[in-house]
């Protein structure tokens, strides 16, 4: 496994007892980090989460690379999760930027404000990073990410990826993490929750760029998966890119399998990797 640095926290502001208590959260998950090597525990997550102020926590900092810092929503769920496992979904960067080869893409679909994309264009240089955000808010904040880290390489996609070009609507909370798509827009007009994007696919943006080899891809697009990698079906055939997949049921582990299976796709399972995303690759797998 090709190890990258865990990004270094800082926390501030809020109430003197949440800030000894996230720092202490934080302490006890770089422990946990040292002596599972990476392999985190669900039980010993959860525990650290209940750990963790019940509501905002402290401003929270993240510092991806020595002057590359970005701040995290302190109400969000990318703040808690970061905290409980000393860098988020940090064995996840870990194999798709070990996939990631000079010359190539990786494809970030789902991008939010950069987390991802930010770790593989600073320590993938060499290669091409495609951030997929469709959200104004959302990815007004990670180009803004993008331009402070002076990632170059790194190419802000404001439209959600889908399995034909078009218009979707998409339900905001007050975590934009978990905003979600929704399949019809009738009646949705006068609702502030709701907003409309662009929807392009990935093999139409990939055509537009000259072909280039894609070498892996994150797809976190809260249901939408299956969807996404129909419009990418071109890159899947030609490239075979490794895959992560968002899916947080059986349900959705089972359909992702399924419309990746004319690829000749497998499950692969990797050590460490949070129980809801799933890798698949077009080589050997379980």
């Amino acid at each position: 496994m090709s190890a990258l640095p865990r990004p270094r926290f800082v926390l501030g502001g809020g109430a003197p007892a949440g800030r000894w208590r996230s720092r202490a959260t934080l302490a006890l998950a770089s422990l946990h980090v040292s002596v599972t090597r990476g392999n985190l525990r669900m039980p010993v997550l959860k525990a650290l989460d209940v750990l963790l102020p019940a509501r905002s926590l402290p401003a929270v900092t993240a510092e991806l690379a020595p002057g590359v810092s970005i701040e995290l929503d302190p109400g969000g769920a990318m703040a808690r999760a970061s905290l409980i496992a000393a860098g988020y979904e940090h064995r996840e960067v870990e194999v798709l930027a070990r996939a990631t080869r000079p010359g190539g893409v990786f494809v970030d679909v789902g991008a939010n404000i950069g987390w991802f994309s930010l770790l593989l264009g600073l320590h993938r240089p060499q290669a091409q990073v495609w951030a997929f955000e469709p959200l104004p808010v959302t990815s007004q904040r990670l180009a803004d990410n993008v331009r402070r880290a002076g990632c170059s390489n790194v190419r802000v996609i404001r439209a959600a990826a889908g399995r034909a070009a078009g218009t979707a609507g998409f339900v905001l909370t007050d975590d934009d993490a978990f905003a979600h798509r929704v399949h019809r827009l009738e009646g949705s007009s006068g609702r502030s929750s709701v907003h409309t994007c662009e929807v392009t696919t990935v093999d139409e943006r990939w055509h537009e760029a000259g072909r280039p080899r894609v070498d892996a891809m994150k797809v976190d697009v809260e249901g939408a998966e299956t969807d996404v990698i129909a419009g990418a079906d071109e890159v899947l055939r030609r490239d075979r890119p490794l895959l992560m997949v968002e899916t947080p049921t059986a349900e959705s582990v089972r359909a992702v399998r399924e419309v990746l299976a004319p690829h000749g796709y497998r499950r692969l399972v990797v050590p460490g990797v949070l129980p809801y995303n799933t890798f698949f690759t077009a080589g050997a797998g379980a």
